[in-house]
């Protein structure tokens, strides 16, 4: 990496993490998140202190997992400062509307939607939601302030949890039972 505490340095950095990791960090956002204006302020008050902390020389060995840590506690200080909307007629309706189908962009996972996610404790549901943009179990671990077996504990209990779900597979209905080969 370039020297510390260069700001042009620091630019090219914040460019490069930008351009990998923006994507991901939107939709983590967007899934917490209704309002996409309040998403993109978020992702760039992180990527602000990203270029403001590498510019003061503090060295991010992890900069993906770094980002979505400052973009979680974001998520948190917003949830704290927001004052409850009270929905009219239709505010209720968009809500009902985004409950009955998947948010833009996630036709390509409906298989994923009609799973029981409901089974799954917040800690678990954040950590596949991490997981699923990218972030290793080390990362997440970072994000989250947990150690790597916990993470890899709640992700195992999830997916043990989702494929119980799953329906038995039937044997085929031939009369008779199949033979190994």
């Amino acid at each position: 990496m370039a020297e510390h505490g260069q700001p042009r340095d620091a630019a090219l950095e914040t460019e490069e993490l930008f351009a990998q990791v923006r994507g991901a960090l939107m939709r983590y956002l967007r899934h917490h998140l209704d309002d996409a204006s309040v998403a993109e302020d978020i992702a760039q008050e992180g990527f602000i202190r990203f270029y403001q902390a590498r510019s003061q020389g503090e060295d991010i060995a992890q900069p993906k997992a770094w980002l979505f840590r400052v973009a979680h506690n974001l998520l948190i200080d917003y949830g704290r400062k927001k004052k409850p909307d009270l929905l009219d007629e239709e505010g209720w309706l968009r809500v009902e509307g985004r409950l009955q189908r998947p948010p833009d962009g996630l036709e390509a996972r409906v298989e994923l939607a009609s799973l029981p996610w409901y089974k799954l404790t917040s800690a678990e549901m954040e950590c596949l939601r991490l997981r699923s943009e990218g972030l290793k179990f080390r990362e997440i671990a970072e994000v989250l302030d947990l150690s790597i077996s916990t993470i890899v504990s709640y992700i195992a209990r999830a997916v043990k949890k989702l494929q119980e779900t799953e329906p038995e597979r039937e044997a085929p209905q031939h009369g008779r039972t199949p033979t190994p080969l």
